[in-house]
């Protein structure tokens, strides 16, 4: 699919009652590549097939477009076994929430007579927060979060968040993605290549994609950098941020994530995306008390 393809998802996908992460239309376009994505549009209906990993192989849930028929998921499920067979794919399905997997549960057994063998992995749950929480890191739950904030400012006296796209710093969002990218020896590594390829692809194409995002500013050179684009009109999904190491330990990342969602008091939620396993990524998304820990099911068809 190209990108008018994606601008058009963008105007008439129905997200309204979707968080995960892999709904987000940009997250679609971005992120293909890195995720090696099939991507249709057939009979009104948005189709994704992921080839990854065994949690990341198969049919993710068929998402209708604004005009489809209310009962399109049987058509949906008809499609994918006719396309399955003609393409040799696996039939499987990823990233279904409970919701979905409920409702792929029922179809199945109702026009079929199948089912599908469920499983789960932990590594794989989008983290949801409140964007109020964020934004006023309220109560005692977040005293840590204040007082981290409160030793940045005691280090940097000179320091400002710039949001984007209001203004014009596409460079300096680039500048700290490719110093993260080489201090992360991303030279070496293919999966980083294709992120910084598709922070650029971001920063192109961001009134179709309705990106929005900032930079954090210390002594006027850029440290921290944020993306993000709606999954629906409550929820954003922070598909992007990134921080310079020397400023990290001194509570950068604290700071652009309080800033950025101070900016951003029009969405309810802010979905931050999986944790991939790596521990302390799980420790600091836990640290944020998310309001909801958005649950994805894999399984092979029986």
């Amino acid at each position: 699919m190209n990108l008018s393809d994606f601008i058009y998802l963008e105007q008439n996908l129905e997200t309204s009652q979707l968080y995960g992460s892999d709904c987000s239309v940009a997250n679609m376009f971005l992120l293909q590549e890195k995720y090696n994505t099939f991507l249709y549009i057939h009979q009104n209906i948005l189709f994704r097939y992921y080839f990854g990993d065994e949690n990341r192989t198969g049919w993710a849930f068929p998402i209708p477009l604004k005009n489809a028929a209310q009962d399109y998921l049987k058509n949906a499920l008809e499609f994918i076994f006719e396309q399955s067979k003609q393409q040799k794919l696996e039939l499987r399905f990823c990233l279904c929430t409970q919701e979905q997997k409920n409702q792929l549960d029922s179809c199945l057994a109702q026009n079929f007579q199948r089912k599908v063998e469920w499983k789960t992995n932990r590594d794989d749950c989008d983290y949801i927060y409140l964007q109020k929480n964020l934004a006023e890191l309220p109560g005692s739950k977040y005293q840590k979060k204040r007082n981290h904030i409160s030793r940045f400012n005691r280090i940097y006296n000179n320091w400002q968040f710039k949001p984007y796209p209001q203004k014009q710093i596409q460079e300096d969002i680039l500048k700290v993605s490719q110093k993260w990218f080489h201090e992360k020896y991303g030279e070496n590594d293919h999966v980083l290549q294709l992120e910084l390829q598709s922070i650029k692809s971001a920063l192109e194409h961001t009134d179709e994609l309705k990106i929005q995002g900032g930079v954090l500013y210390i002594n006027d050179e850029p440290a921290a950098m944020t993306l993000a684009t709606p999954i629906s009109s409550t929820v954003l999904d922070v598909i992007y941020e990134k921080c310079i190491f020397e400023y990290e330990k001194d509570g950068a990342y604290a700071v652009i994530n309080n800033q950025f969602a101070k900016q951003c008091q029009n969405f309810l939620y802010f979905n931050r995306e999986e944790d991939m396993g790596v521990e302390g990524l799980r420790k600091a998304k836990l640290s944020y008390k998310p309001e909801m820990l958005l649950e994805k099911f894999y399984g092979k068809i029986l």
